[in-house]
């Protein structure tokens, strides 16, 4: 019988967790050199040292660029695999289906190995999140029959959502809330008059739906945020009102921090929840963000009040990029950090006035979601308003996912310009994407303008050919 001569697919054969890191660590100590390696042996007996430890020699083995050290690469990321964080699989299954197929393998080890990877995409589409073993153990037990088999399991990524259920509205019949009631305002003037659309008016509130649904979803598009994306999730409830803790996210440039906040509003709402875009860089100095008064020519409402009259509804999400690029210093009108502060203090939101429509506004269920590269320099009034959670720049483990991610992106916005061109990325393709990608300071940018390019070069070879 012909032995898989892939390191990871030996690995995939393993019966614990152990065995695969003995077997790892003794096939990859010369690549890794003798520091490296010693490294791993000192900390293996703490799972959380280990794993950041991994984490480590995984980005430098991919940064060696050779076939053998990409190899290893793969492998050692499995070792990062927790069948209770479906996102963490989803970093290694498309390598790992590739270097299957391309393998050549005696019928039964086929058949053997493709049964376990079969178990691995179970557990990347979460149904054994409950599940408290590892993932090389998870695999010995569903063979077993300890656990319940999976048979004809499709990739990780082909979610399927229950239609109706994403599409049912909230209202009417949902929970309401009145942001403009008549007995606290004036009569709005000509340059205003659009607002009596929600004067006294019981606007809906978007509820959080198919909430299972949208984190697989996002945890497979941003693998590098997980830790973001669990402190956003745990805000919300299934079935009640979007309500999220005022929160920058805070991150350096090119982490798609901005993108993340535009996918996981439309993630969690059905595609209701309105986005309402603020450039701080460009408007923190005499911003108009609180609002001009009515008595100027130039009045107008503030931002807050405008998201709700665009969306009709009470509880649009405000999102400020670069937050820390606003300025300390205002004109006429104040500056966004001080409008901002009123709007997000918990005593004051319920009863903001707005200085264009001379009208007491509840804002109170409002979302604010900011970016921001750093926050050192911003006053201690907003930073105690808001809730600080880091987004890391993404490593070169999340590579496979995050290129796969972008390449659904570019079928939903292209459609058939990219038809043929959708299987996964070999290996070789991804060690020349890691380079160029390492070059470009691991930007998300930069990644897919690289993953285009990609696709394009894999389209002109096969027309050659």
């Amino acid at each position: 019988m012909t032995k898989p001569d892939h390191p990871a697919l030996v690995a995939l054969m393993s019966a614990r967790w152990d065995d695969a890191f003995g077997y790892l660590h003794h096939v990859s100590e010369k690549t890794l050199g003798q520091d490296r390696a010693q490294r791993l042996l000192d900390v293996c007996g703490d799972r959380r040292l280990v794993q950041a430890e991994i984490h480590d020699t995984v980005d430098a083995l991919y940064a060696v660029g050779t076939r053998d050290a990409g190899q290893l690469a793969l492998a050692w990321g499995m070792l990062t695999c927790n069948p209770r964080i479906p996102a963490t699989l989803h970093r290694v299954l498309p390598q790992l289906q590739h270097a299957l197929d391309a393998a050549d393998l005696d019928a039964d080890l086929d058949v053997d190995v493709r049964e376990r990877l079969r178990i691995w995409w179970a557990a990347g589409a979460g149904d054994y999140v409950k599940v408290t073993r590892s993932m090389f153990a998870v695999a010995i037990a569903v063979l077993a029959g300890e656990i319940e088999k999976e048979s004809a399991l499709e990739p990780a990524h082909a979610f399927e959502a229950d239609v109706e259920k994403w599409l049912r509205t909230t209202y009417p019949g949902g929970p309401t809330l009145t942001v403009m009631t008549a007995a606290k305002a004036t009569k709005l003037n000509a340059g205003n008059k659009q607002f009596n659309a929600i004067l006294d008016k019981a606007l809906p509130l978007v509820c959080a739906r198919n909430l299972a649904e949208a984190q697989k979803r996002l945890g497979y598009e941003f693998p590098h945020a997980a830790a973001a994306l669990t402190a956003l999730f745990r805000d919300l409830r299934e079935g009640e009102p979007i309500k999220l803790r005022n929160t920058i996210l805070l991150g350096p440039p090119g982490c798609g921090k901005s993108r993340l906040v535009r996918k996981w509003a439309q993630a969690v709402s059905g595609g209701q929840q309105h986005v309402h875009r603020v450039d701080a860089a460009a408007s923190g100095n005499d911003s108009h963000f609180g609002g001009v008064s009515k008595s100027w020519s130039s009045t107008e409402a503030s931002v807050p009040a405008r998201a709700v009259l665009a969306s009709m509804t009470a509880n649009p999400m405000i999102m400020i990029d670069e937050l820390d690029k606003g300025s300390p210093r205002g004109g006429l009108n104040g500056t966004l950090w001080e409008s901002l502060a009123g709007m997000t203090d918990r005593e004051t939101a319920s009863r903001v006035r707005d200085p264009s429509l001379d009208a007491e506004l509840n804002l109170g269920a409002v979302n604010f979601l900011c970016t921001a590269n750093e926050v050192s320099h911003l006053p201690d009034y907003l930073k105690d308003r808001f809730r600080i959670v880091r987004v890391p720049a993404p490593r070169l483990v999340d590579l496979p996912l995050l290129a796969a991610s972008i390449v659904d992106a570019m079928l939903l916005e292209e459609g058939d310009e990219w038809a043929g061109s959708v299987a996964p990325f070999a290996p070789d393709e991804l060690r020349v994407m890691g380079k160029a990608w390492a070059a470009g300071g691991f930007s998300m940018r930069k990644l897919q303008k690289i993953v285009a390019a990609t696709l394009e070069a894999r389209d002109a070879c096969s027309m050659r050919h």
